[in-house]
C-alpha cells in the first residue's frame, strides 16, 4: 500500500503558544522516516473565501504570514504544495489528481490544526476511500489547543489510526 505524508497548513500565521513546537516535531518526522511521497496543504485566504465572507477572518492572505514554515522548506519541491482556500486540501483538484498519479493509497497527516484542518483532510481522505493514519504529537490546535487537539484525535480515532 503506497503512502504519503500528508503536511497540512503549519505556516507562519498559525504558529503561537499551542503549536510552537509542532514544526520542529514534523521536521524530526520528515529526517528520521523515509516516506516516499511528502504533500503540503496551503491555506491562503482571499476575499472571496467563506473565511472572508462569513467570519470576517481577512487573516493568512499574503506572505509571510501564509508561507510554509522555514523549517520546513527542505521538502517543499515544485509539484507537491496544493493551495486552499477551504478546510482541506481536497478542495483542490489537483491534489486528487496528484494522489491518483502517484497511486497513494493511504495517507499519513501531520499539521495545524487538528480540530479544524487536519480533521477536515481526515474525513475528506477516508470519504474517497484512503487509509487514515494521524501522527498525534505532530499536530496542534491554534484556537483552542490541547483540549481542541485531544478532542479532534478523539473523532479521527474512530474512522482512522493515531500513531
Amino acid at each position: 500500500m503506497k503512502q504519503a505524508l500528508l503536511v497540512v497548513d503549519v505556516q507562519n500565521y498559525f504558529i503561537n503558544k499551542y503549536t510552537q513546537p509542532v514544526p520542529a516535531k514534523i521536521k524530526k518526522l520528515l529526517e528520521d522516516n523515509h516516506f516516499s511521497v511528502v504533500i503540503f496543504s496551503q491555506f491562503i485566504n482571499s476575499p472571496q473565501s467563506q473565511f472572508v465572507k462569513q467570519q470576517n477572518f481577512t487573516g493568512c492572505m499574503r506572505p509571510p504570514y501564509s508561507d510554509i514554515v522555514d523549517d520546513l522548506k527542505l521538502w517543499l519541491k515544485k509539484d507537491n504544495v496544493f493551495t486552499k482556500e477551504t478546510y482541506s486540501v481536497f478542495s483542490n483538484s489537483n491534489f486528487e489528481k496528484y494522489l491518483e498519479k502517484n497511486k497513494i493509497e493511504e495517507l499519513t497527516i501531520c499539521g495545524l490544526d487538528t480540530d479544524f484542518c487536519v480533521l477536515a483532510d481526515c474525513f475528506n481522505a477516508f470519504d474517497k476511500g484512503y487509509k487514515v493514519s494521524v501522527v498525534a504529537d505532530c499536530c496542534g490546535s491554534f484556537t483552542s489547543g490541547d483540549e481542541g487537539h485531544q478532542n479532534a484525535l478523539k473523532i479521527i480515532s474512530d474512522f482512522g489510526t493515531i500513531i
